[in-house]
């Protein structure tokens, strides 16, 4: 499948919309039109046949032996002048066919309110006479001589051919126009979205030719129209500035900190190797294998720093129950637990609370948490980890605790307490309070009584559902 086909064009769209209303308006004008320039011609001719029709209805007369009609040649000479038209006509008196052609369709019933008065004015009307369509013109007079008075019809029809081809005169010059106005309407419009994507060709244009290690704000004069779209691209360029740095300052810290652990596993490899007493090897050899768990959980751990932070940019919040996921990460950790001899205690909310976010997440500040409890926590003692009804989780320890002046410091990556036991990565609670500050949440410590910390985690009303 072709580009053009995943990606059609919106300016081709918008000319074919455009022009499909255009086309739609000019088709209307044109029925419009094409009404009006047959009402403009039947009322032109419908002159010529009023006025035949009243000289013909001038010239019926009641003499002694009845009606008689002396057809007037003035009347038919007029109607003359449409030289291809044909003329009918029918004089009927009292519904009884006096002259003319008795098979004249029959008119259009009268009105009560016109019936049967002497007309002024005739009426007109269209019918379908011998497979042609014909104009009518109807006139009523009454002969009040004798009692009851006679009803006189006197009906004069002409084809409407000269009519047409009035109406197709006027008609046609305005199609002409039209059609040309239309074209140069379609010219412009096409120029007019010519004009008005050629922002997003400067947008285009200035992100092509920028450097790929460039990520200064976009500055352009595109229009009001197109801020928003600027706006969307310079807070993306803005996001990127801000996760390439703090990549770059990851990188550059991470390489600072495994730098020190591979010297001293490097150190304790060759004493390890050059030593000939069993105890000193022994005791080397346990040293080798602690540094080695301490490298193991800071590379670990960077790694869950870099998978978060992509989890945080590419993904969207999903429902996540807190009860089910806590129980998870303590079924998890309760062997690790128990190789310290400490022991786990979870207590759930009565019932299930739902936030919006990320499980992989969350899953990584809980253990990492759950495990700094584990960790500084004496033989024999109590983790309590419990979730509450508004979605707060608690973790309770008995170990040494935190000193007040530290409790902000432990945040901060790379940072291990003056009075920890634990030789740990010191960026287990500087992910935890990243994932947190994700999920509208915030990690409290206090100091347990009597001894130990409790770390609560509070979320905000727009994180839970």
């Amino acid at each position: 499948m072709t580009d053009q086909q995943h990606h059609p064009a919106l300016r081709r769209r918008l000319l074919a919309l455009s022009g499909a209303i255009l086309v739609s308006l000019a088709l209307l004008t044109l029925v419009l039109m094409h009404g009006y320039a047959r009402r403009t011609a039947d009322s032109s001719y419908d002159l010529m046949l009023g006025s035949a029709v009243l000289q013909l209805g001038q010239s019926v007369r009641r003499t002694s032996q009845g009606f008689t009609v002396d057809l007037p040649v003035a009347a038919f000479a007029t109607l003359a002048q449409a030289r291809d038209d044909r003329v009918f006509y029918r004089i009927s008196v009292n519904g009884d066919v006096l002259t003319g052609y008795p098979d004249l369709p029959a008119p259009p019933p009268r009105s009560l309110s016109k019936q049967p008065l002497t007309q002024a004015r005739p009426d007109f009307f269209n019918v379908i006479y011998q497979g042609e369509p014909i104009r009518v013109a109807r006139l009523f007079r009454l002969n009040t001589e004798r009692l009851p008075p006679d009803e006189i019809v006197i009906e004069l029809a002409q084809t409407r051919q000269a009519r047409n081809a009035m109406a197709d005169d006027m008609l046609h010059p305005a199609l002409e126009l039209m059609l040309v106005v239309l074209t140069v309407a379609l010219g412009l419009l096409w120029l007019g979205i010519y004009y008005a994507f050629s922002p997003f060709r400067q947008l285009a244009r200035a992100l092509e030719q920028r450097s790929p290690k460039e990520l200064t704000p976009l500055a352009l004069p595109v229009p009001k129209e197109t801020l928003p779209l600027l706006d969307t691209i310079n807070h993306f360029i803005a996001r990127q500035q801000a996760l390439l740095e703090r990549v770059e300052s990851y990188t550059s810290v991470a390489a600072h900190q495994l730098r020190t652990p591979l010297a001293t596993l490097r150190a304790l490899c060759e004493n390890a190797r050059d030593e000939t007493d069993d105890a000193r090897r022994q005791r080397l050899l346990a040293q080798l294998v602690e540094q080695c768990d301490q490298l193991s959980l800071t590379v670990r751990h960077l790694l869950n720093q870099a998978m978060l932070d992509h989890r945080f940019h590419s993904l969207e919040p999903k429902p996540v129950a807190l009860n089910e996921l806590t129980r998870r990460v303590c079924m998890e950790l309760a062997v690790q637990a128990l190789h310290r001899r400490v022991e786990l205690a979870f207590e759930a909310a009565p019932a299930e609370v739902h936030i919006k976010g990320d499980a992989f997440a969350l899953t990584q500040m809980l253990n990492n948490l759950i495990e700094n409890a584990v960790a500084h926590s004496p033989e024999h003692g109590l983790v309590e980890i419990g979730v509450a009804m508004d979605g707060r989780i608690y973790i309770r320890d008995q170990g040494p605790g935190i000193a007040g002046d530290e409790k902000e410091k432990v945040f901060e990556r790379f940072y291990r307490g003056t009075a920890s036991r634990h030789h740990g990565s010191g960026m287990g609670m500087a992910i935890a309070r990243d994932v947190a500050e994700h999920h509208h949440a915030y990690i409290y410590l206090a100091d347990n009584v009597p001894h130990g910390l409790v770390v609560e985690i509070r979320f905000n009303a727009e994180a839970l559902l």
